[in-house]
């Protein structure tokens, strides 16, 4: 079906709610300001570790306007840390208590500086290291080497909020989140309500990128606090909170030492994988990713715990750090053995799929114009790097309602949030799509907890979960719309064919319309399960190549071009589809040049906690973005998008870096310090 039929699967049509978006209409968590409502904001500790020394309580309660102040605990593990609150009736009046609060604080030598406490990889039992010995004795080239990446914050343009208005046996809440069904059932559980009595709304979400599963303290603060003064309560997180205490990606220190046979297949060697993470120790990981087979692998993992915030899932958990530096490693083995990048990565690769993505990209690229690194003439010198990712696929849950109006108008409902992605467009083009209508018959409504319960936003589940269950609400609206068109015609219900909003019997005709005005009662409703029949099959592939330029002088790097080739099962909607491609790209740009927590050795406290310093790829930033969608004929099914187009993005950039300049950046972000220094080590290494 073709965008010039206005129908909705592979359409290229605008989002329903563009209108509401750019003109400030749409409602986000952080604009509900219920009439009466009351403020509340956390007390938090501002160094690394430490304990509080003295508080003057009683002065923050005497400032008008202030309802309560509470200081439940003195010590702390990390900048950020929450200590107690403040409820006010205004912006104002929690900013002079936090004042007359005269909070004194003791710094107690915080943990800081991952490489300071890395141990290196431990030793090896007998038998694992006799046999990488012998493997690496055999092997036509072997490269050893640590890389690392720093710790990014999920800086989401929409804060941490909560509303709250508890009171009496109602609730309702509204939450910045990327799960409306969870904050449902905490709520439920914070209120000591019944669950039919408790609506939780997310119709509009700034972002979440895998840090807003829940309600969180904030959700917590704000339900109790209504349930206190029996007014509305509003608690949104301010940006440090959401650098210091909102949670992060976390850091990495990666040993590889892999052996490599003279026509670059990987023999195997050792992986020893360690995460940065916050003060508890957990909640890390580094991935490793399987697309290539690495042969004999002896793998290990650890975390170094620092005094500073934990970290949270944040879009494909592990896999970027890893991916990082695992195309880092292939590059280099490539270059030890004088072997097209490429060309390595097809030797090695266990994807026929990616395989084709890697030829077809490179051709798009122009690899043929790449040249030997380091050699491109002059102070700006260009280079190129690719890399590879992917995304499994799995069944889940989710439960549509349908209404089919004697109008020929339909609404369709699901508990689910659109954190930006547009997934309030899903149901409506898919249901539009399976019935052949024009999208203009179609309403969706999401972010409603009221709703019927659909998945959360993260896995990139909320597209392949969904689309089935809307299938299949649609499917039986379309059997019950049958079998009223048969008893208008007097036929059997198998009789009446369906095709792009017609129904027909023989020379008998009616329209999308006519069927619904011969519905028995104002409208049917039908309940839309996930159905396997709606499936399909396959993973999420996908493959990138980037151009970039390097300023030898300034050790400014510059993307000039990076092009995804991803394949997602069968693209919804084309112009979705392309903006979470572009934007995986962009967020992986920022991820290999820019972002870095910066923390400060003796305090602890992070020194960039905001949009000044803590630097974010920006408009200026960004190269031509090539979004490519690699949809195979008869692909059915709907499949993950928003984790996999940001994993090999810092891994392409990297390897075009070193391409360009003829030295290897083994760190995140790739800033011109890191440029000029490895350049500086590469001239000292010839000298």
């Amino acid at each position: 079906m073709s965008a010039t039929n206005h129908v909705a699967m592979e359409n290229r049509l605008p989002r329903p709610d563009i209108r509401q978006k750019v003109t400030g209409a749409a409602q986000y968590t952080v604009d509900a300001r219920p009439p009466n409502a009351v403020l509340a904001a956390f007390i938090r500790f501002p160094f690394g570790s430490g304990r509080v020394v003295s508080a003057d309580i009683e002065a923050a309660r005497r400032v008008p306007g202030v309802l309560a102040v509470e200081l439940d605990r003195r010590d702390a593990n990390y900048a950020g840390e929450r200590l107690g609150h403040i409820v006010a009736e205004s912006e104002q009046a929690l900013h002079d208590a936090h004042a007359a609060l005269a909070l004194t604080c003791r710094s107690s030598d915080p943990v800081t500086r991952p490489e300071e406490e890395y141990q290196g990889p431990p030793d090896l039992s007998g038998a694992d290291r006799q046999r990488l010995e012998a493997l690496f004795a055999d092997a036509a080239a072997v490269v050893e080497a640590t890389y690392t990446t720093d710790i990014q914050t999920h800086s989401c343009m929409e804060p941490h909020a909560v509303t709250a208005d508890v009171r009496g046996d109602r609730a309702e809440v509204w939450v910045s989140t990327q799960s409306l069904m969870s904050c449902h059932e905490q709520s439920t559980r914070t209120s000591g309500l019944r669950a039919s009595n408790v609506t939780v709304r997310a119709e509009y979400v700034g972002g979440g990128f895998g840090s807003k599963f829940g309600i969180g303290p904030e959700g917590t603060l704000a339900i109790e606090t209504s349930k206190r003064f029996q007014r509305p309560c509003r608690v949104a997180l301010d940006r440090r909170a959401e650098h210091e205490d909102a949670g992060n990606r976390p850091g990495s220190i990666q040993y590889y030492r892999i052996a490599a046979a003279s026509d670059g297949r990987l023999l195997g060697g050792r992986m020893h994988l360690v995460s940065t993470v916050g003060h508890s120790g957990a909640g890390g990981g580094v991935r490793a990713p399987s697309y290539y087979d690495w042969g004999d692998i002896v793998r290990s993992e650890d975390a170094i715990a620092l005094n500073a915030g934990l970290p949270r899932a944040f879009r494909a958990p592990g896999w970027p750090q890893a991916s990082f530096s695992m195309e880092s490693m292939m590059d280099e083995l490539a270059a030890r053995l004088e072997i097209d990048p490429v060309e390595i990565r097809l030797r090695n690769e266990t994807s026929e799929r990616r395989k084709k993505q890697l030829v077809r990209g490179a051709e798009l690229i122009g690899w043929n114009e790449r040249r030997p690194d380091g050699s491109t003439p002059g102070r700006i010198k260009t280079g190129f790097g690719c890399g590879v990712a992917s995304w499994g696929a799995w069944k889940g849950r989710c439960s549509v309602d349908l209404d089919v109006y004697r109008s020929g108008h339909v609404e369709v409902r699901i508990g689910i949030q659109d954190i930006g992605t547009g997934a309030n467009v899903l149901p409506v083009d898919v249901a539009a799509w399976h019935l052949g209508l024009e999208r203009r018959w179609f309403v969706g409504k999401v972010g409603v907890s009221d709703y019927p319960p659909g998945p959360a936003s993260g896995g990139s589940v909320t597209s392949p979960f969904t689309a089935p269950a809307v299938r299949d609400a649609a499917q039986k609206a379309l059997d019950q719309l049958r079998a009223a068109v048969a008893r208008e015609w007097s036929l059997a219900p198998d009789a009446v064919q369906y095709e792009r909003g017609e129904f027909s019997s023989g020379n008998r005709r009616a329209s999308w319309p006519d069927a619904c005005a011969w519905m028995r009662g104002e409208k049917l409703s039908v309940r839309g399960e996930f159905n396997d029949r709606y499936w399909g099959e396959g993973n999420s592939d996908t493959v990138q190549f980037a151009r970039v330029d390097v300023d030898t002088e300034t050790g400014q790097v510059f993307v000039r071009k990076l092009l995804c080739i991803q394949a997602c099962g069968m693209p919804i909607n084309r112009l979705t589809v392309e903006n979470q491609i572009y934007g995986g790209m962009i967020q992986g740009i920022s991820f290999a040049l820019f972002e870095e927590r910066r923390l400060d050795g003796p305090t602890g406290a992070q020194l960039n906690a905001d949009f000044l310093n803590y630097k974010i790829a920006g408009f200026g930033d960004l190269p031509e973005l090539v979004a490519i969608i690699d949809a195979e004929p008869g692909e059915d099914g709907v499949r993950a998008l928003g984790e996999p187009t940001t994993i090999p993005t810092a891994g392409a950039i990297a390897n075009a870096v070193t391409n360009a300049i003829g030295a290897r950046v083994r760190a995140l972000p790739i800033t011109p310090a890191r440029v000029l220094a490895a350049l500086d080590e590469r001239e000292g290494g010839q000298a």
